[in-house]
């Protein structure tokens, strides 16, 4: 799982906007594929499967095991904006804000 909401909602919420993952990689367009490295800690090669996004509460966290990279991030939220059908402006202030975050 990896928490795609920023700060903001983070601080404030006691949810976060989550995106899972999976090793079975469908290679659907717009959803990052995460290789292995260190900073994830991912063993298999894997697909974020951002249209499957659902807020969780804080509670379900156990602890973090990794972190995706800014460029992961930013298709991520492309895709987001794809899939929720926000206009392009809105997409640069979504880019934005997640940038400010991270």
């Amino acid at each position: 799982m990896v928490i795609l909401s920023g700060n903001l909602i983070n601080k404030f919420l006691q949810v976060v906007i989550t995106a899972p993952i999976t090793s079975k990689i469908k290679n659907y367009q717009g959803n990052p594929i995460l290789k292995p490295t260190a900073e994830n800690e991912l063993k298999p090669e894997s697909e974020l499967m951002v249209f499957h996004i659902r807020s969780i509460t804080k509670d379900r966290l156990i602890e973090k095991i990794g972190a995706i990279s800014n460029e992961e991030l930013s298709t991520s939220g492309v895709t987001l904006a794809d899939i929720t059908t926000m206009y392009a402006h809105q997409l640069i202030v979504l880019t934005a804000f997640l940038r400010l975050f991270q």
